[in-house]
C-alpha cells in the first residue's frame, strides 16, 4: 500500500520525534484521514528490524479494521487478542483488545502468562483514553518501550491534556486541509436554534448524562429532532448521538411515528445487532440509527451522510469525534449535513476551525482560534444554515441583516430552503416535474387517509407557497425526500392549528 503524501509525512514526523529522543509520541490526524494505514506503515518497519509489536485498541470493531489493513495491504498476518478469537500468540506483531488484555494478564505473575507480550513497540489506537482506568494498566507495563498513540483529539474526556502518558506532539493536516484536497467532505450546518442547559450538573469536566436526559427527553425538542431531519436530512443515511439510553429510545420512536425506518443502539446490544443493523441501513431498509456513546469513535461507513447531534456536551474532542463520523469520502457522496441540536457550534465552532493542542495534563487541552485566524458566524433566519464570513446565505440566497457577533442569533423558523423568483417563494430547484410528483403523493395519500376535500391542495402551498394549477396527475405512493417535505407539511400544519386553537380559548 503506497501511503498518501500527508499520511507518509506523518509517518516520518514520528520517525523525527523518536530520533529526537523521545519515547512517547501522540500523532495527530483528524477522523477519516487514515490512522490505520500510518500505523501499518510503522509495524512493518519494527517488524523488518527483527521487532516485535503490539497494537492496542478499545473496540471489538478496531482489530478487525486494523487486521484487514495489515493483510491486505501490508502483507502481515497478525495474531489477535480477543475474547472469541483464537489466539496465534507465536505471531511477531499482536492487535489487542483492551478490555480482553486486561482481564487476562496477571499483573503479579507476567513471565508466565501467556497474553503478556514482549513488545518492543507498542500501538494505541484512540489513544485521548489511554489515561483511562482499563488502560493505564497495560501502558504501564510498558514504561520502558517506546509507544505510539494515534487520535483525532488528543484530550482526556475532562478537557485536559495527555501528557500524564505522551511526550510529544506530531500534528498531521487539519480538517480543512484534508477538505480541500478531497479526502475529507464538505459540511454544510444548520442550527435549528440554541438550548437551555443552565442548571444540567456537570461531572468529570462535562454534562452529567441523567440530568441532561432530563432537560432533553421532552416532546417538543424530540419532535424538533425529527421535523428537522424531514425538513433538511435530504432523506440520507443519518446516525443521530443522544444523551442515554432513554432518550435514544424517545427519539426513535419519533422518527418511527413519522414513517422513517429507525434503529437503536447502545451498549446492551451485541456485536451481531449492531452489524445487522448497519448491513439493513446499506441495504436502504434502515435510514436513521440512534446511538449512544458507541460511534464516537471506530466506526467506517462512509455512507453516512447526515449527522443530527442531539448530545451537548463541553468537551472539544467529544462534539469532533461525533461529527468525524459523517465526514469521510464515498462516490457520489457530495457532503455532510450537520444538524446542531446541542449547541455544538455555538460552543465549540466548526469541525475543520484549527485548533492549538497541548499535552499539558493539567490545563485545558486546546486553544480555540482568534478572532483573526477564523471568520465571524452567521446563521440565516430563513433556512437555518449556519456558514461563514457573509451577508448572503448560500443554499438560499437571503440577506442576513446583523452581522457582528461571533454567531448570529437572529430569530426565525427553520424552514425548507427557499429563494425568491419574480416575487414568489418556491422550494429551491423544484422542477415543474417535482411538484407534479409531490401532487401525485398528496392525491394517494388523499385517497388512502380519506382526507377532507381541499387538503391536499394546502398542503402543496405549504411545502410551495404557491398553490397548485396543473391536472391530470397519477397518484404515487409516497417515498424519499418528497414524502419527508409533504410529512413535514402535515406536522407544520398540525402545529399551527394547535396554535390557533390555544389562542381561541384564551380568548385572543
Amino acid at each position: 500500500m503506497e501511503l498518501r503524501k500527508y499520511q507518509d509525512e506523518s509517518y516520518n514526523g514520528i520517525r523525527k520525534s523518536l530520533m529526537a529522543g523521545k519515547k512517547r509520541p501522540v500523532l495527530v490526524l483528524p477522523t477519516g484521514g487514515g490512522k490505520s494505514p500510518v500505523g501499518a506503515a510503522i509495524i512493518k518497519a519494527v517488524l523488518s528490524r527483527g521487532k516485535r509489536a503490539l497494537f492496542l485498541v478499545h473496540r471489538r470493531i478496531l482489530v478487525f479494521q486494523m487486521r484487514d489493513t495489515l493483510q491486505d495491504h501490508f502483507g502481515i498476518t497478525p495474531g489477535i487478542i480477543m475474547s472469541k478469537v483464537s489466539s496465534d500468540l507465536s505471531a511477531p506483531v499482536q492487535l489487542a483488545s483492551i478490555p480482553t488484555l486486561n482481564r487476562r494478564l496477571d499483573l503479579e505473575d507476567l513471565m508466565h502468562n501467556d497474553f503478556y507480550v514482549d513488545a518492543d513497540v507498542v500501538l494505541i489506537d484512540e489513544c485521548h483514553r489511554a489515561v483511562s482506568t482499563s488502560s493505564k494498566g497495560i501502558t504501564d507495563l510498558y514504561d520502558d518501550k517506546i509507544f505510539i498513540g494515534f487520535t483525532a483529539t488528543p484530550c482526556r474526556g475532562d478537557g485536559r491534556g495527555l501528557g500524564e502518558v505522551f511526550d510529544d506532539l506530531v500534528i498531521g493536516p487539519s480538517v480543512k486541509e484534508l477538505t480541500d484536497q478531497g479526502f475529507l467532505c464538505p459540511v454544510r450546518y444548520y442550527v435549528p436554534g440554541s438550548i437551555d442547559l443552565k442548571g444540567v450538573k456537570i461531572a468529570m469536566g462535562d454534562f452529567q448524562a441523567k440530568a441532561l436526559a432530563e432537560k432533553l427527553i421532552k416532546k417538543k425538542l424530540i419532535g424538533d429532532i425529527v421535523e428537522n431531519w424531514l425538513k433538511l436530512g435530504e432523506n440520507r443515511k443519518t446516525l443521530v448521538f443522544c444523551v442515554n439510553v432513554a432518550h435514544a429510545i424517545a427519539v426513535c420512536d419519533a422518527f418511527r411515528e413519522a414513517g422513517i425506518n429507525t434503529e437503536v443502539l447502545h451498549a446492551r446490544n451485541s456485536d451481531d445487532e449492531r452489524d445487522k443493523v448497519f448491513e439493513d441501513m446499506e441495504a436502504g431498509r434502515t435510514k436513521v440509527i440512534c446511538n449512544v456513546m458507541l460511534y464516537t469513535e471506530g466506526l467506517d461507513v462512509p455512507s453516512i451522510s447526515c449527522i443530527s447531534n442531539a448530545r451537548p456536551t463541553k468537551s472539544l474532542g467529544l462534539f469532533r469525534q461525533m461529527g468525524g463520523r459523517g465526514l469521510r469520502v464515498e462516490e457520489g457522496k457530495k457532503d455532510l449535513i450537520y444538524l446542531d441540536h446541542a449547541n455544538s457550534i455555538d460552543t465549540h465552532g466548526l469541525l475543520d476551525w484549527d485548533v492549538e493542542w497541548t499535552l499539558d495534563g493539567k490545563e485545558k487541552a486546546w486553544l480555540k482560534p482568534t478572532r483573526e485566524q477564523v471568520k465571524k458566524l452567521v446563521r440565516c433566519r430563513a433556512c437555518g444554515r449556519t456558514f461563514e464570513g457573509s451577508r448572503i446565505c448560500p443554499d438560499c440566497g437571503t440577506e442576513v441583516r446583523a452581522f457582528g457577533k461571533n454567531i448570529e442569533t437572529i430569530d426565525g423558523e427553520l424552514v425548507e430552503l427557499t429563494e425568491k423568483k419574480k416575487g414568489k417563494s418556491i422550494t429551491k430547484n423544484a422542477t415543474i416535474a417535482d411538484k407534479r410528483r409531490v401532487m401525485g403523493m398528496l392525491i394517494w395519500m388523499e385517497s388512502k387517509k380519506k382526507w377532507d376535500p381541499g387538503r391536499k391542495a394546502h398542503l402543496y402551498r405549504e411545502i410551495f407557497s404557491v398553490w397548485p394549477n396543473f391536472s391530470g396527475v397519477t397518484p404515487i405512493e409516497p417515498e424519499g425526500a418528497p414524502a419527508n417535505m409533504i410529512k413535514y407539511a402535515i406536522i407544520k400544519g398540525a402545529k399551527k392549528y394547535q396554535k390557533a386553537q390555544r389562542m381561541a380559548a384564551n380568548g385572543h
